[in-house]
This record gives structure tokens, sequence and C-alpha cells, in this order.
């Protein structure tokens, strides 16, 4: 689904209030806008336990993929149909799957047992809303993240484990390894700012350092600015009295000096993601919102909703 198609379905809703647009879901021409435009009511009004059936059939027998992603997203927002999102689990099309994880996380918040085995999905983008759903639930440890930072092929997904890795860190020198070697060696920009940020909050000395080494002088500017907060974060400084060498383009910054191997590095990237590409995918799709309780937009550049 393009963009251009999912902002003319959500401007051409069939119905304005819910009763009819629960109708129309029965219409297999007006079912999925009808499905979009409850996303609306759901997160504005709740809904009533008759369309919560509705969508659940719509989830469970009759709608199309985008169909049943507005339907599985839309109870989600009204916090019901846990049954029917559970269904979407294991739905063909992982966009339907990724926007089950947010609705369970909103609708079904203590079924972390679900969310924990949509870590092991085959779609990066269900991997990455589950580990940001359990982040966001304090469903996570030290050790979970850690093996999504070093085994995930998915960028988003090690993104967001580097970025609650500090929140729950046993170990904070082992927190600190993981967290360097990512800035160091990990493809994504968006990953190494992550762990920028993390090495931050970390604090340490060994932080400090690998923020002053790696993070200062990475190739992304968006990193080298990241870790220039990081550091004087850290340092409890103003980040205006820290210097950024080779100020200036990436084609100007040096590359990356390459921390040691061994366990602590992290695998390589995804192949279908090259180094400081977008991570959102096909960014001509609508892709599955983030995770709840709160609306996935706060999540910036690989948020949810349409782009």
């Amino acid at each position: 689904m393009t963009l251009e198609d999912y902002h003319s379905a959500r401007d051409g809703a069939p119905a304005e209030d819910e009763r009819s647009l629960r109708e129309c879901l029965t219409d297999p021409s007006q079912r999925r806008s009808a499905a979009l435009a409850l996303v609306d009511v759901a997160e504005r009004d709740g809904l009533a336990d008759e369309t919560v059936d509705a969508l659940s059939r719509v989830v469970t027998e009759t709608g199309g993929p985008d169909t049943r992603q507005f339907a599985v997203e839309a109870l989600g927002l009204a916090g019901a149909g846990g049954d029917a999102i559970r269904r979407a689990l294991g739905d063909d099309h992982e966009w339907v799957r990724a926007e089950a994880v947010v609705a369970l996380s909103r609708a079904a918040p203590d079924d972390t047992d679900a969310l924990r085995a949509a870590l092991d999905d085959d779609s990066g983008w269900v991997r990455r809303n589950a580990t940001i759903a359990l982040g966001k639930l304090g469903a996570v440890d030290h050790d979970l993240l850690v093996d999504r930072i070093k085994t995930d092929p998915h960028p988003a997904a090690r993104e967001y484990a580097a970025q609650f890795l500090p929140e729950v860190a046993e170990d904070t020198d082992e927190a600190v390894r993981i967290l360097a070697a990512l800035l160091a060696r990990e493809p994504n920009a968006y990953v190494r700012a992550k762990a920028a940020d993390g090495l931050g909050e970390l604090a340490t000395d060994r932080a400090e350092e690998a923020l002053e080494r790696q993070g200062l002088s990475d190739r992304s500017d968006d990193v080298r600015r990241t870790a220039r907060v990081a550091l004087a974060n850290a340092r409890g400084t103003d980040p205006e009295d820290i210097d950024i060498p080779g100020q200036g383009g990436d084609e100007s910054a040096p590359p990356m000096a390459a921390p040691p191997g061994g366990s602590d590095a992290p695998s390589p990237a995804d192949p279908r993601s090259g180094p400081d590409h977008d991570q959102q995918g096909r960014r001509d799709q609508h892709p599955p919102s983030g995770p709840g309780p709160a609306p996935s937009r706060e999540y910036g550049h690989d948020g949810g909703g349409p782009r």
C-alpha cells in the first residue's frame, strides 16, 4: 500500500459515525477504508463491543492484508479483541504480524510470553516491534537485549535493543563493552546513534573514551552530534564545550576504527539494509504503528503512522 493510497483511504472514509463504519465492514468495496477510519475512532473514543466483534471477524475471516492491519491497529487502540490480535500474530503478512505485536502490547500488556515469542519471528519488523513493546513494558533483561544486539540481523531490532540496554544493565562493564563495540563496528547509523546515547547514560570512564574516540569521529553527522551530547551528559558539561574533529560531511570524516573482535562484536548487518540507509524498509508502504501504550509517533524516524 503506497502512502498516496493510505492518505486517500483515510480522507475517503465511507461514513463518519462508528455504527455506520461498522456496517461498512460487511461491504468488500468499503471494508478497508472503514477499518482505517475506525482506527481514528478507536484512538479518540474507544470502540463498542459490537465494533470489536466486527473488526475481529475482519482480522480472522474476511479482510485483505491492508484491512487486517488496520483492523488489528484499531483493536489495539481500543484495548480489546485480544483473541483476534493473537491470531494475527500468525498472519501470513509481516505488516499484520508487526501491527499485532503493537496491538497486543496495548490490549493485553501482561501477555509478555506472546510478545517474547515474536522475537523469533522471521520478519525483522516484527522483532523490532517486539523489542520496543517489551522494553516499554519493562519486560526485558540484560541478557535478552545483549543477545538481540549480537545476533539479530535487522538494524531496527538492534537499534532498540541498544536503546533499552542501559536501563536494565546488570553488568555495567559488559554493557559498555557491547555498546562501544556497536558504536565502532555497526554499519547502520541509527544503531550507532543509539549506542552513543546509551554510553552517555552509563557514563563510565570507558564509555566516555568510546564516545570520544569512536563517536566524535563517526562518518555520520547525526552520530557525531549524538555522541557529542552523550559525552557532555556523561561529563556534566555543555555540548558546545566539546569539539568534534573533522567537522563536515560524511565524505570528509575519517573512517570508523574497528574494535577488537570476539564475543562483544555485533553480527553483520542485515544485507537488505546497507550502511546508514534508512531502516524503515520500503518507504512507499504504510508501516505498522509503534508499540503502545504510548502512541508510536513519539519514535520519530522509526515510529509508526504514515511517512
